[in-house]
């Protein structure tokens, strides 16, 4: 039952990095899988500032609030964690400036550090677990890095007014997130899967659109 949660982000890690995409324009497979290490590296500090952030910013679990907590607990603060840390890196990571090369840099190191996110959720509920946890949230994080390393490439170079808009383009894309989880937690989950499956195909029809080549070979 826990597989889905443990294994989702890294097999499609695995399966994006695996599309014919053209040796010049991307970084080598070794590459990638050396940034998506260094995404799970990134977890470790950036989870103790997330368990700070929580502590800070706690909400009661009821009406509007509950949407709160939703949002910063499983979406906003992880995700702006992910986006930071790549932000924090990216200069040490030699990969091409192409629209190609860009996506697959930002892809491997936000699903590194999204799929720890996953496990450390996996332990803190231990023995607690739903379909929520098991299978709704780990879709949503895995929508969330592939959606947060396509509008990477908008934000390139990703330093001063562009590095703030990125920050905030992943955190817009947040709230969409917790809407999902918040139709969830009240109830409606046809609604919740419905915009769940939606937010996932609009990010591999976007991809689909930026690299067809790829996507179709």
């Amino acid at each position: 039952m826990f597989l889905f949660l443990v294994a989702s982000l890294p097999l499609l890690f695995c399966l994006v990095v695996l599309l014919p995409w053209s040796a010049r324009q991307t970084p080598r497979t070794l590459m990638l899988v050396s940034t998506f290490l260094k995404g799970v590296l990134l977890f470790f500090p950036g989870y103790l500032a997330l368990l700070i952030a929580r502590r800070i910013f706690g909400f009661s679990y009821d009406g509007f609030l509950l949407f709160l907590s939703l949002l910063q607990r499983d979406h906003l603060f992880p995700l702006l964690a992910a986006v930071g840390g790549f932000l924090l890196v990216q200069k040490s990571l030699p990969f091409p400036g192409t629209d190609e090369g860009i996506f697959l840099t930002a892809f491997a190191c936000v699903s590194g550090f999204l799929s720890m996110m996953n496990m450390a959720d996996w332990l803190r509920t231990w023995g607690n677990w739903d379909a929520y946890l098991l299978f709704l949230l780990p879709g949503l994080r895995a929508a969330a890095a592939l959606i947060v390393a396509l509008a990477a490439q908008r934000f390139y170079r990703w330093e001063g007014r562009d590095g703030l808009l990125f920050c905030g383009a992943a955190g817009a894309f947040a709230l969409a997130l917790a809407v999902c989880s918040f139709l969830y937690s009240v109830s409606r989950v046809g609604w919740s899967i419905l915009l769940s499956v939606i937010l996932a195909l609009t990010g591999v029809a976007v991809l689909a659109m930026r690299f067809p080549r790829a996507v179709r070979g």
